[in-house]
């Protein structure tokens, strides 16, 4: 049974619907969550026969704030619970917070792993193959050769980890799929890789390949993954809503036609939600942090509080570790 502490004053729309998402989990899973943040605002929302925990941090850590902040704000609810795993009272911690305050947390509160110079952010995006695991999605803006290497061996330590694929292929992002193609840097990154991961590196692959590739993790850096990332989100946004316009203006036929395939059209728009996949890994750090998005929903926050289960209960700290 995992334990994760669950910052409850993180997202857009906390406290209520990470209370909602962790009294699901809680009662779905049988797994212990700790809910931090402010009790008296937290406690109502809580029925009495509920096996949460809270621990009281008044305060919270808004979005605009500056990141590196975050490590003075000791009763900050994000800071709070990234202690719980410092101390060994959680065993990870999710947070729909401040990412650039999560990712100082990781790195200078809970450490860096040895060997990992720049901790990264991992999510699975939907694609053919059952999910492929794009790394960095946003912790680091730029990165020099090496640390492509380490970000290939956090991402197939995942794909092995927790997806379950057994000799996952690596791609390196880029504008073109030819070895030439790209900057200096990326052509450095190309070798580097290729002497690395040798017949499971497949070289270079274009955004499109993310979700229609024959790849299980592909490495960009954190602003260009960032950009696919937020971009996937809209264009998922984007399908639903001219679906919906369509059937809107179709005719009477159509709409039958439309009631039909109801079924298949929301099967089609829960593979496009990023509520599905709750949460983002936070690794290269001593210990499971995971980032959900700060619109998440009582949905989200219950698929993040999962994701962080599946990583501690398939121990994908110790599988990077032994990695690297």
């Amino acid at each position: 049974m995992a334990h994760i502490a669950l910052d409850a004053f993180g997202g857009d729309h906390a406290p209520y619907e990470e209370v909602k998402g962790a009294l699901l989990f809680v009662e779905k899973t049988g797994h212990k969550v700790t809910l931090v943040g402010d009790e008296k605002k937290i406690s109502p929302l809580i029925p009495k026969d509920s096996k949460i925990e809270i621990v009281n941090a008044p305060e919270r850590f808004g979005m605009s704030a500056k990141p590196t902040e975050i490590l003075k704000r000791k009763e900050a609810s994000m800071n709070v619970a990234a202690m719980l795993v410092k101390e060994g009272k959680a065993e990870g911690f999710v947070s729909a917070g401040n990412t650039g305050a999560l990712l100082v947390l990781g790195t200078f509160l809970l450490g860096r792993m040895e060997g990992i110079e720049r901790p990264a952010i991992a999510t699975v995006m939907p694609s053919k193959s059952g999910g492929t695991v794009l790394i960095d999605a946003g912790a680091n803006l730029s990165l020099k050769p090496p640390h492509y290497v380490q970000l290939g061996i956090m991402g197939v330590a995942y794909a092995k980890g927790i997806l379950n694929k057994k000799n996952p292929k690596v791609g390196l992002l880029n504008v073109g799929a030819e070895e030439e193609k790209g900057p200096d840097l990326l052509k450095e990154v190309y070798s580097l890789l290729k002497d690395k991961f040798g017949e499971t590196f497949c070289g270079n692959v274009e955004g499109r390949d993310v979700f229609y590739g024959d790849v299980d993790v592909v490495l960009s850096d954190g602003f260009s993954g960032n950009i696919v990332l937020k971009t996937s989100e809209g264009v998922g946004l984007f399908v639903s809503e001219m679906l919906k316009r369509s059937i809107k203006n179709s005719n009477v036929i159509q709409k039958i036609g439309a009631l039909l395939m109801k079924g298949t059209f929301d099967k089609f728009k829960e593979s496009l939600d990023y509520r599905k996949y709750g949460g983002a890994f936070l690794l290269g750090v001593n210990g499971i942090v995971v980032k959900a998005h700060g619109a998440s929903d009582s949905k989200a926050i219950f698929n993040a509080l999962n994701v962080a289960a599946t990583g501690i209960d398939k121990k994908i700290i110790d599988t990077i570790r032994g990695s690297v």
